[in-house]
């Protein structure tokens, strides 16, 4: 038993000492032994790439239920601007819409148009892009405080004209896509507004012989007006034609007269334009004034006729508004 025990050990020890021999590693191998090689790890084969999938164009009833939705989308936003009741409330109404119109005409840029459109859905996509300018800029004529006449402009006829506008754009919007996808294919019909209700003043007029303002005593005389050219305003005053004795209405190829002239010198003046104010006694658009470089004699009842003619015997001058 103790004879085995020893040679155990012994081998132990000299397997031991054998081990602090062994090359470090990236030593040279021991001569005569036998080089062992080393695999390379699998190489993985690429994934075979997915197919693009082909882009599928819609047919007609589709492109029209996208067109049908656009129109559904912008309905609410253009109900807004026409129902705005302030210049602010249309602006902020306004620039909602031309938002909403920007996304819209981005949603159909994405989508393939049947075969038939394809080259009528880009000239769709410039209309939508012009409508979004016109909305963005509508403003402009709510933006204008000063008719032509240098007078204020009412709020109400600011707000008109911004709707109008807003308005007319759209149906703008309807024509040129309707022209550019044809018959097949509608849009517009359920969107475009109603109509806004002008103000009096668009387009007002005064009633034919109508004085409006008189001042002072009045006398015998009179004064025939024959106006064979637009609506004008007669006034008779002494030296200011805004302190006038008398101011008559004359419509556009009427004939008129003023009594109760008193029996002074007074000059004739005369103004044009159009959209009256009936309230304040003024045209507010495409105004023009003159007088007649003549005095008058108020002893005497005089005719005269607002018509440029050759063979006329009284010239008129323009003077400054009043």
């Amino acid at each position: 038993m103790r004879r085995s025990l020893a040679v155990v050990v012994g081998a132990a020890v000299l397997a031991c000492a054998g081990c602090s021999s062994e090359p470090e590693k990236g030593d040279a191998p021991v001569a005569g032994g036998t080089p062992t090689k080393t695999s390379a790890p699998p190489t993985s084969a690429a994934p075979t790439p997915k197919p693009t999938p082909s882009v599928v164009a819609l047919s007609v009833p589709m492109y029209q239920r996208a067109l049908t939705n656009v129109e559904k989308v912008l309905k609410p936003s253009v109900a807004r601007v026409m129902n705005a009741k302030t210049v602010p409330a249309f602006d902020a109404a306004r620039s909602q819409l031309a938002a909403a119109a920007v996304l819209e005409r981005s949603a159909l840029a994405k989508i393939t148009p049947p075969r038939g459109l394809v080259t009528a859905h880009p000239a769709v996509l410039d209309a939508f892009d012009a409508y979004a300018g016109d909305v963005s800029t509508e403003l402009s004529k709510a933006g204008e405080t000063k008719t032509s006449c240098g007078l204020p402009k009412a709020p109400d006829l600011r707000l008109y004209e911004a709707k109008d506008g807003v308005r007319t754009a759209f149906a703008g919007l309807a024509q040129s896509v309707q022209k550019s996808i044809g018959k097949g294919v509608k849009f517009g019909a359920l969107s475009i507004p109603a109509k806004p209700v002008a103000p009096a003043v668009l387009g007002g007029r005064g009633q034919n012989g109508d004085v409006f303002q008189r001042s002072g005593s009045r006398g015998s005389g009179s004064l025939e007006i024959t106006n064979a050219g637009d609506d004008v305003v007669i006034v008779i005053a002494g030296s200011n034609p805004r302190q006038p004795q008398a101011s008559i209405y004359v419509r556009a190829n009427k004939t008129t007269r003023l009594n109760g002239i008193r029996s002074q010198d007074y000059w004739v003046y005369f103004k044009s334009g159009t959209d009256w104010d009936a309230k304040n006694h003024r045209f507010t658009e495409n105004c023009s004034y003159q007088k007649f470089d003549d005095v008058f004699d108020g002893s005497y009842n005089w005719t005269i006729s607002l018509a440029k003619t050759p063979l006329g015997n009284a010239s008129s001058s323009e003077t400054e508004s009043f």
